[in-house]
């Protein structure tokens, strides 16, 4: 490699940031758009709720602009300082799978909280039932020396322990 070409990639400079070439443009679109249109069947299906659906359209829709637009896709290589567009798409992703872990984190955090605090209360309800029920075979116990008491009619039709 020239120390003139090795410059000019450590400048920068837009002059070595070539456009996307037309196969890989023509992929990039057609996985943005195999994608958005298999969200929105995993949707129609309710097989993917609406509110996790958002992230993919956005992604492939932000996908689909950056295929188009090669002066947008270029610029943003510059911003980044990356030596190609394919590789801003590549860091993109990247990018993108990152912030997927670090929700997912969060909602498993906070899944696991509400697990725990249902578990505990789960335990806290068996406890209850299960001194209720040692409460009833005693009080059961105590009906049934009542049961064998003699019985009489009260004037309002019913029983009385005599």
């Amino acid at each position: 490699m020239s120390a003139s070409l090795a410059m000019s990639l450590l400048a920068g400079t837009a002059e070595e940031l070539q456009p996307l070439l037309d196969r890989q443009r023509f992929v990039a679109l057609a996985i943005a758009i195999g994608v958005l249109l298999f969200v929105l069947e995993l949707v129609r299906r309710r097989k993917l709720r609406e509110e996790y659906s958002w992230v993919w359209i956005g992604t492939s829709v932000a996908l689909i602009v950056l295929a188009i637009s090669n002066d947008l896709l270029v610029t943003l290589s510059q911003w980044v300082g990356a030596a190609s567009p394919v590789s801003t798409l590549f860091f993109g992703a990247f990018v993108f799978l990152l912030a997927l872990v670090l929700q997912y984190s969060v909602r498993l955090s906070r899944l696991t909280h509400r697990h725990r605090t249902l578990a505990q209360r789960l335990a806290l309800l068996e406890q209850e039932v299960s001194e209720l029920r040692a409460a009833g075979r005693t009080r059961a116990g105590a009906d049934r020396t009542v049961e064998n008491a003699p019985r009489r009619v009260s004037d309002q039709g019913r029983d009385v322990v005599a």
